[in-house]
């Protein structure tokens, strides 16, 4: 029986995603690979990665803020000035244009990464990009976890800073409490039984509590850092970063 494994937040390091999948003797044929989003930009190789994981029997990501405007650039031509000129969008168009990509190409990737849910909820795990926010519940998550996909997406979702795409408040208040500050002023962890995996914010190493049922697994791999994938299950890691 394989395993399943996530990736952290690989931004177009397509290489460090085959370092550290080698480390990992992943098999394409056997395990599962999750993904908690922010696939693209910042780095190289952002075509090269797609193709790579089409090309993978079981991959199960949720979208992260950077897969949506990568989605919108696919599908529409859409170039959001946050996206090229904040988050390094220019560098993933010019990987295209250098492929050669074609327009039903693109369409295609496009599509296939709107199929991502924003929240994937399974027997043993809950999967999102950023985190909860404050005040929600399963029920908030479930509803979101059943949306339809969407190629032009649900805006409410995608663009407020209350959602599970973009939310620290989860990732901060379980950090806080680890550090020992009084549960009282911190937003309360879910009420579950479930792992949650989460990426979004660059950390230095990955990030566990058991009081909130959280792992945080983005090491900055589109920040020139280390790229981590864990085994789901027993919280096993292995890392990858470029060599100076």
């Amino acid at each position: 029986m394989g395993r399943n494994l996530i990736v952290g937040d690989i931004h177009s390091q397509y290489g460090l995603l085959q370092d550290v999948l080698s480390s990992a003797s992943f098999s394409p044929s056997e395990d599962t690979l999750y993904s908690v989003g922010d696939i693209a930009d910042r780095g190289p190789e952002t075509v090269r990665l797609i193709q790579f994981l089409l090309s993978l029997p079981s991959y199960k990501p949720v979208l992260g803020n950077h897969d949506i405007w990568l989605r919108d650039y696919l599908v529409s031509g859409l170039c959001p000035s946050v996206w090229i000129d904040c988050n390094n969008g220019m560098r993933t168009v010019k990987d295209f244009v250098r492929y050669g990509i074609s327009e039903k190409e693109k369409i295609m990737m496009g599509e296939w990464l709107s199929r991502a849910p924003y929240v994937r909820i399974e027997d043993k795990y809950i999967i999102m990009h950023g985190g909860i926010p404050s005040g929600w519940t399963m029920l908030e998550l479930e509803k979101i976890a059943a949306l339809p996909p969407s190629t032009i997406g649900y805006p409410g979702i995608e663009y407020e800073a209350v959602s599970p795409i973009w939310n620290r408040t989860y990732l901060q208040s379980a950090m806080a409490f680890e550090n020992g500050a009084d549960p009282a002023v911190l937003q309360n962890p879910l009420e579950t039984e479930k792992k949650i995996f989460i990426g979004h914010t660059p950390l230095n190493s990955p990030f566990h509590s058991e009081r909130y049922h959280l792992t945080a697994i983005d090491t900055g791999a589109g920040h020139g850092k280390k790229l981590t994938l864990m085994d789901m299950d027993t919280l096993v890691f292995w890392q990858a970063e470029k060599e100076n």
